[in-house]
């Protein structure tokens, strides 16, 4: 029955996943549908170059929202409860809070609503990090704010903070504390791993568009 419930979560974190909120936002307070302008893109980053930036910033935020609330709802219900097996498996206990947000970027890239055409996986990857690890999305953040304020180009930020971001997760799994689990440890980093490969495909077009120095800068 447990993994029952784990399966329910994963497929609930797959559809709000799935909710293009930048689309959302350009329809109902602009009557703007930001996949025909821009980059066609529904995510945060196209919100902002459509939408303006105060509303790329909700977009953004309501993205990275999706990669972590399940994430919270789990570990809620197992600080009310006291019920930790959504998010802690085996014997070794696991935790499994990262496959709860992969499968939110998931829901993001390809969402179910709108023909499996979505945005690029950054906020909704960070979303997920930093409800597993605040400390390393914050450094990500920073690094991309750096990248991104020097070059302007939001693709560049991306791909050096999911390179930071693989590093972090590698160098975490030698790092004990109280929450050392090198099993989670090592599952964690496959994940992120996964996830930076999906950033850099979905930003190909993008590194073509910089070496051939066509990239729109934001």
């Amino acid at each position: 029955m447990t993994y029952l419930w784990i399966a329910c979560f994963m497929i609930l974190s797959y559809f709000l996943g799935s909710i293009p909120s930048g689309l959302i936002i350009g329809k109902v307070f602009k009557n703007i549908d930001i996949r025909e302008h821009g980059s066609k893109n529904t995510g945060a980053t196209n919100a902002t170059r459509v939408l303006g930036f105060k509303y790329g910033f909700f977009a953004f935020l309501f993205d990275g929202l999706k990669g972590a609330l399940v994430i919270f709802i789990v570990y809620l219900i197992g600080q009310i409860t006291g019920n930790q097996s959504f998010y802690l498996v085996s014997q070794y206990n696991i935790n499994i809070s990262s496959v709860y947000g992969m499968a939110a970027v998931l829901g993001h890239v390809f969402p179910i609503y709108i023909n499996f055409k979505g945005g690029k996986a950054v906020a909704t990857s960070a979303g997920m990090i930093f409800a597993i690890e605040p400390f390393i999305a914050l450094g990500v953040i920073i690094i991309f704010l750096i990248v991104f304020l020097k070059t302007r180009y939001v693709s560049l930020a991306s791909t050096t903070a999911a390179v930071l971001a693989l590093i972090a997760f590698g160098v975490r799994i030698f790092i004990q504390d109280s929450l050392y689990n090198m099993p989670t440890r090592i599952m964690d980093f496959v994940i992120v791993t996964c996830l930076g490969i999906l950033i850099f495909i979905r930003h190909k077009l993008n590194y073509k568009r910089l070496r051939e120095g066509t990239e729109l800068k934001m």
